[in-house]
Formats: structure tokens, C-alpha cells, sequence
């Protein structure tokens, strides 16, 4: 048999979600499928992971759906095999002793949201949606200090994802999250496999084959006890067994919404619309064309 090798792009350095395709590693399913799978460490920027993709540099990136189409002029003819993470994890994350149940309890707080234009245009239709005029709030932007400021006080909600609760308790902090898409905005696809059109042209069957492999992957890890979560991330930096063990039933219950790895496309017709809507969005796309499901 045919070796193929994968270069697969991360988007962020090893945590749960990932164990996916370290376990189907381990367990021989890409060496049967005749892939040799090379797992490669974050870009710095998710828009700079499809750029290294677009030059050929990686074979698959796990990106955001929306970069895939606000990208499309830099990076042509990128495109979205299947969704890794089909449903939308964002939202508000409070402390628990501010009391912050529901949104309306809102007005007056300080709101952490991150730089891009995308997550503000999220947090701008939440508001709308629920009747929080935008000077009702003080927005801050902020990075990856988010969580700190959140720990010091110094903002009342961060605009995170489900998956941050567990680890914000671990640091001793119970925590309220109110879920942007429990609360109007659309649901989409979160996270997505990438990869350039001609490469799934060409290597349509491998493609195929290393998501039935890393599907295996996925129904090994739903098994994992706490001994196998500690085994995984025993060498890696910053993360530790309980945790990631948690971070993974929210992700697992996000990635099961949907047949595992399908997009839906009028979920992320739906995306597309609310960036053309808040004027991020500029040119026409044609998201059947841009984002396809070869696991069906």
C-alpha cells in the first residue's frame, strides 16, 4: 500500500479536542489507511495558518469557517473538507458572585471581546438581540489576558467558549456562562478542517480515508478513562488529566450536535449573512462551493 503523508496544521497548541488524532495515531488507524499523519504546532495567527496552507507548507489547517470566506482574495481556492467542531461554543463568561444570570443583568458591566472584527460582530448582534443597546456596556478589548482580567477584576464578562469553564474552575473560580446561541445568534460551525482546492481534487480518497481514521480516533477517546487523560497530556506543558477530561465532555457534546464532522451549509450561509449584514463581509461567496462534507 501507498504511503500518503498529511501535513495537519493546528490551531492551537495540544488540549482535548486534539486527542483525536494523537489516539488514532497510537492505535495504527492512519498507518492501515496508508497515511502518515504529522501533527504540526500552531500558527501564531489562525489567518496566518491559511496563508502557510495556501503555500503549500500544510496539507489540512483546523481554521475558523469564517476566515475561509473573508480570506478568499489572499488565500483562493481554500476551502472546508468537513467541521471538526460543528457547533458555536461562544459566549458571556462571568464569576459567579457577580451574579450575572441572565442578560439582564448586563447593562453597566465591562464586556472583554478580542480583536476580531467577527467575535465584536457576535457580541454586537447578542446585544441587539436581547435589547442591550451597545452604550449600555463598556466594551474592552482584549487578548489572550482575557481570563486574568476576568480573575482581577478589572472586567465582569469575557466573550469565551464553553470549553473555558473548566479550566476557569480549576483556578478556584465557579462561574456563570450565558451561550450566544441560546440567545439568538445563529448557530455554525466553529472549527473546520481546511485545505486547498486543488489538494482534495487530487487526494480526494486520502482525504476521506484520514477522516474515517481520525473518527476511530474520536470513538477511542469517548472510552478514555481518567488514566488515559493523564497519560495524554502527561508531556504536554500547561495541561493537566481532570482538566482536559472536562474540557472534553463540553467539546465532545459540541462535536455530537451533528453527524460527526458534517457542516451544515445553511448554518454557515446563515454565518456568511451575519457578516455581510455588520459590513465585514464585502464580497459575494458561495459557501456550497466553499465548504464540503466528504464524510457524506
Amino acid at each position: 500500500m501507498q504511503t500518503h503523508t498529511i501535513r495537519l496544521l493546528l490551531d492551537w497548541t495540544l488540549d482535548a479536542k486534539h486527542a483525536v488524532f494523537t489516539e488514532a495515531q497510537a492505535q495504527g488507524y492512519y498507518r492501515e489507511a496508508g497515511i502518515s499523519l504529522e501533527i504540526m504546532e500552531p500558527a501564531q495567527k489562525s489567518s496566518m495558518a491559511l496563508e502557510l496552507l495556501h503555500q503549500g507548507e500544510a496539507d489540512l489547517v483546523i481554521n475558523y469557517p469564517h476566515n475561509i470566506m473573508l480570506m478568499q482574495d489572499r488565500v483562493p481556492g481554500t476551502v472546508s473538507i468537513a467541521s471538526l467542531v460543528p457547533s458555536n461554543p461562544e459566549g458571556l463568561l462571568s464569576l459567579k458572585d457577580k451574579g450575572i444570570t441572565s442578560v439582564m443583568d448586563i447593562p453597566g458591566k465591562r464586556i472583554g471581546v478580542g480583536p476580531s472584527p467577527v467575535s465584536q460582530a457576535q457580541l454586537e448582534v447578542f446585544l441587539a438581540h436581547n435589547g442591550v443597546p451597545r452604550d449600555a456596556v463598556t466594551w474592552k478589548i482584549v487578548g489572550f489576558e482575557g481570563e486574568k482580567l476576568l480573575l482581577a477584576d478589572e472586567i465582569d464578562l469575557l466573550d469565551a467558549v464553553s470549553y473555558a469553564i473548566p479550566r476557569t474552575i480549576r483556578k478556584g473560580k465557579d462561574v456563570n456562562f450565558i451561550s450566544y446561541t441560546q440567545h439568538g445568534l445563529p448557530e455554525s460551525p466553529f472549527l473546520v478542517f481546511a485545505a486547498r482546492k486543488a489538494w482534495v481534487e487530487e487526494h480526494h480518497e486520502t482525504a476521506v480515508k484520514f477522516l474515517k481514521a481520525t473518527a476511530e480516533g474520536y470513538r477511542k477517546v469517548c472510552s478514555w478513562t481518567l488514566a488515559d487523560w493523564e497519560r495524554y497530556t502527561g508531556e504536554i506543558p500547561g495541561r493537566n488529566g481532570p482538566e482536559e477530561q472536562e474540557v472534553w465532555e463540553l467539546t465532545k457534546a459540541l462535536m455530537e450536535r451533528t453527524k460527526l464532522f458534517h457542516q451544515d451549509i445553511g448554518e454557515v450561509e446563515g454565518l456568511a449573512a451575519l457578516l455581510r449584514d455588520k459590513g465585514i463581509l464585502t464580497h459575494e461567496v458561495d459557501c456550497r462551493a466553499l465548504f464540503l462534507n466528504l464524510m457524506s
